[in-house]
């Protein structure tokens, strides 16, 4: 029997590379074949194995539900195919180190065909019953079908400025470090980026119980009782370039 028998929804912040942190809390939920694991994005730069990363999602996708958010970081790559200056930006915003996952001193051609096909995979806003999963922000009066793409990918998550979403459901993202590497939930929206590429965690939540896993980038997982939630109205964020 399986050690889990209901289907789980599980949220996982910015990986941005972090390989040995998401093995580490795979191993720890240990995913079944009725769970759906939602990644919000930025799975690639900062962090040293971005191509690694792809290829455990590849293999993840075999053993249950996988949905893909594209964040900042995906967009920025998949423009700099077509683009010089966008190549450019994208290195600078930690694409060296995605490339050199690949081959050190590599370019975009040693990405191979199946990681282009996933990044070109990955969705916008994914939508359930009660949640809304999207990789930066949103605006509160407007629909997710018509949200612009910089409020999804780009905008920082400011609980000063946040309100509801007029659906009524709890959105959950990533993109914008907690300051202090801590999850903020503000009950109607939950950010779970807390810095793992930075010496923070990579954070994982199943939504319905609110159940938190947390590993470092080193493969260290962090104890429940050490672990803390932030749902205060403020809290200062952490704009980054790497964002």
């Amino acid at each position: 029997m399986p050690p889990h028998t209901a289907p789980r929804l599980i949220a996982f912040g910015d990986v941005h590379g972090c390989l040995l942190a998401l093995e580490t809390l795979l191993e720890s939920i240990a995913p079944q074949p009725h769970d759906t694991l939602v990644f919000l994005g930025d799975l690639i730069d900062c962090g040293r194995d971005s191509a690694a990363v792809i290829d455990l999602l590849l293999r993840l996708r075999d053993s249950c539900h996988v949905v893909l958010i594209l964040g900042n970081h995906e967009e920025m790559l998949l423009a700099a195919r077509d683009s010089e200056p966008a190549l450019r930006g994208w290195e600078n915003c930690g694409g060296v180190r995605t490339l050199n996952s690949y081959r050190f001193g590599g370019s975009l051609r040693d990405i191979p065909a199946e990681h282009w096909a996933l990044l070109e995979q990955m969705v916008p806003v994914h939508e359930t019953e009660d949640f809304v999963f999207t990789h930066a922000s949103y605006q509160p009066d407007l629909a997710f079908d018509q949200q612009p793409e910089h409020q999804l990918r780009w905008a920082l998550f400011d609980p000063a400025e946040l309100r509801p979403h007029q659906s009524g459901k709890c959105v959950v993202v990533g993109h914008t470090e907690s300051a202090d590497h801590e999850v903020l939930d503000l009950g109607f929206a939950v950010c779970l980026d807390t810095g793992c590429h930075r010496d923070g965690w990579l954070t994982a939540c199943e939504m319905t119980e609110r159940r938190y896993w947390q590993a470092s980038r080193w493969g260290m997982l962090r104890e429940s009782g050490e672990s803390s939630v932030s749902n205060l109205k403020l809290q200062t964020v952490v704009p980054s370039t790497h964002s």
